[in-house]
């Protein structure tokens, strides 16, 4: 028997641990089953609101696991929650599939449960369809009203910090595509996975780096192009010290320099936060990660001009080919 559009919505998206509870969740109002959600904004907030869409076949294959896809569909966009310094509040969502398969719903399902308890995100409604396999999630967060963290605040003299590492998803998808010899133990083929569909959205270092960091942006597109969106909001300059930037050993264990510090820098999908702060909080800076438990590293600095300058160990400026992902290249 063929499942109606409520029928998928009853069974698989109203359940409990997923969908919004509003005796339990003081902002939200009213959640799935209206023709809007209605969200309750405190005094002295700001809605902090993201929107990414995701396709079979360019944003992850066509047979990946639907709960991997599901957690992965809203993980990258509670890190643009992460970038702003913002606190999840809930999200809708949007699927189109060329079938209400009853397998593939309930895996989906219990994926995208899973991220969103984990990171209190729950769901408050979206929408269903025929067609191609897409996904797009909007979520919705609340940060004080002016404290949120932009990519317009970076200033000359300011420092330039990295949490976590990048590079691995990007390793992750030459590992699928043969670009890279095999031959990962079973520990490294679940951190390569881990690394692409489940990234980690740095949500408590964001809101721990507000009144400390004067901009923010989250990697998804490559270090160098996410540093460059902040160097032209904030119409600055960049340096990065290659020596500084932090890299897993599953990268140097598959690649010479060159190779490690391509990955590392332009190819995306790793979801850490880069951000700036001023020189004279370098305290602030460590103690907010530590506080969250975080590492991050001091990789550059803002100087006066534009664009982002990578300098190599003798300090030479360096290039290279392709600075990130283009949606539309």
């Amino acid at each position: 028997m063929a499942l109606s559009e409520f029928d998928v919505i009853a069974r698989y998206f109203q359940r409990k641990g997923l969908a919004a509870d509003p005796a339990s969740q003081r902002n939200v109002a009213l959640g799935i089953g209206d023709d809007c959600a209605l969200l309750n904004v405190p005094r002295g907030k700001q809605l902090a609101v993201s929107m990414d869409v995701l396709v079979a076949g360019v944003h992850f294959p066509l047979d990946a696991d639907p709960g991997l896809i599901a957690y992965r569909a809203l993980a990258v966009n509670l890190s643009d929650l992460a970038a702003m310094g913002a606190q999840p509040l809930c999200f809708t969502l949007g699927l189109t599939m060329p079938h209400a398969e009853a397998a593939w719903l309930e895996n989906f399902s219990l994926g995208l449960r899973e991220c969103a308890q984990q990171y209190g995100c729950p769901l408050a409604g979206g929408n269903l369809a025929r067609g191609p396999l897409q996904i797009a999630i909007q979520v919705q967060g609340l940060v004080p009203a002016g404290t949120a963290l932009l990519r317009s605040g970076a200033k000359p003299k300011h420092d330039v910090y990295l949490s976590g590492m990048t590079g691995r998803a990007g390793l992750t998808l030459e590992w699928w595509a043969g670009k890279c010899a095999d031959g990962f133990t079973d520990a490294q083929r679940e951190e390569l996975l881990a690394a692409y569909y489940r990234p980690e959205p740095r949500l408590e270092l964001g809101q721990a780096l507000r009144g400390i960091a004067s901009s923010a942006q989250d990697v998804s597109d490559g270090l160098l192009a996410d540093l460059g969106h902040i160097a032209r909001a904030s119409n600055v300059s960049i340096t990065l010290d290659i020596t500084r930037i932090p890299v897993s050993g599953l990268l140097t264990s598959r690649h010479s320099s060159t190779g490690v510090f391509r990955l590392a820098l332009t190819a995306g999908d790793d979801y850490e936060l880069v951000f700036t702060a001023p020189a004279g909080k370098k305290k602030a800076v460590a103690a907010a990660a530590a506080k969250v438990g975080v590492k991050v590293t001091r990789i550059g600095r803002v100087d006066k001009g534009a664009g982002v300058v990578v300098l190599d160990p003798s300090g030479m400026p360096m290039e290279f080919n392709g600075a990130g992902y283009a949606h539309f290249s």
